[in-house]
């Protein structure tokens, strides 16, 4: 089973991203930017749904990060954001994130995009 880590300080948003994966993924659930990167230093897991505004290391950062660990630089990150502006758009694929999905978003939506980057 594939392992995905989840980073959103909303605990709302964890229990609904969990209840739409945890029958196909493993699925780990940390609070903010810090916790993230600190997950994927003990293991780095397949795919990371990252929130943008969490408190200490926004998801820019933890982006940005991760893209300069030769370990994480090929991480697949999906940026999950109420910020839906092409500015928040533009400068998420500027640090590196691989898809963006604006909240709010159908699980549906959710599960065939976690699907298509995780295919073998």
């Amino acid at each position: 089973m594939k392992y995905i880590i989840v980073a959103d300080d909303e605990a709302l948003n964890q229990d609904i991203l969990k209840e739409i994966l945890m029958d196909d993924y493993e699925v780990h659930c940390v609070n903010d930017g810090l916790e993230c990167i600190e997950a994927i230093d003990k293991r780095v897991p397949a795919l990371l749904l990252l929130d943008i505004s969490m408190p200490g290391m926004d998801g820019y950062e933890v982006c940005k990060k991760l893209r300069s660990n030769s370990e994480t630089k090929n991480l697949p990150i999906v940026f999950l954001s109420g910020f839906a502006s092409q500015e928040n758009i533009d400068k998420g694929f500027e640090v590196g994130v691989d898809q963006y999905l604006a909240k709010p978003f159908s699980p549906s939506a959710l599960f065939k995009l976690v699907n298509s980057m995780l295919e073998d």
